[in-house]
């Protein structure tokens, strides 16, 4: 007899063990757990170049229309994101002349063009500017939360086309050098840790 009230009292204990419910209903809660890492994205611009054709005007200086405020080019970089507090850093160099001949550069004819780099679309405070005198200019801001290209992408204009002389400076009316002038932006958008 006393097996069984063994077996049976082993029975009883195993039916209120704590987690086997019994009732009419019963449920558990099971909670899915995920993270997400952050990041920044940039599609590829529409054009790699912006091209601005011939840049004189028959007396050799500066085409009137490229010196304005007006674009003179632009292009559009698509699907560009972060989604985190972020650094965005636009980096310039002026257009130079890419094979400049042997001889010293006279002082009243220029190798080196600036202009004014906007990236629009991308700041609630509007858009964010570089002019470039020296070897690599750049300007950084820092966002607090994450940002996406308002609708159209981020949009890159180039304006306002000046002649550098030797030393950096801006001089109006400097004859320019023949040959083919390059520059470059470069446009970065990082976490910022």
């Amino acid at each position: 007899m006393l097996h069984r009230r063994t077996l049976l009292m082993a029975g009883l204990a195993t039916l209120a063990a704590p987690g086997n419910a019994h009732a009419n209903s019963v449920s558990q809660q099971i909670d899915i757990g995920a993270t997400v890492a952050g990041a920044c994205g940039m599609g590829n611009p529409d054009d790699e170049i912006i091209e601005l054709g011939d840049l004189t005007d028959p007396d050799g200086t500066l085409k009137g229309d490229l010196t304005s405020a007006s674009a003179s080019g632009s292009t559009i970089i698509p699907d560009a994101w972060c989604n985190t507090p972020h650094k965005l850093t636009m980096e310039a160099t002026p257009m130079t002349l890419q094979a400049p001949p042997a001889y010293a550069q006279p002082s009243y004819m220029a190798r080196k063009v600036t202009y004014w780099a906007r990236l629009k679309n991308w700041s609630p405070m509007g858009a964010i500017s570089l002019r470039p005198h020296g070897g690599s200019d750049q300007s950084e801001n820092e966002f607090n939360s994450a940002l996406a290209a308002q609708s159209g992408g981020l949009t890159l204009e180039i304006s306002q086309l000046e002649t550098l002389n030797q030393s950096n400076n801006e001089v109006s009316n400097l004859m320019l050098e023949v040959g083919d002038y390059k520059g470059t932006v470069t446009i970065t958008l990082a976490t910022n840790p």
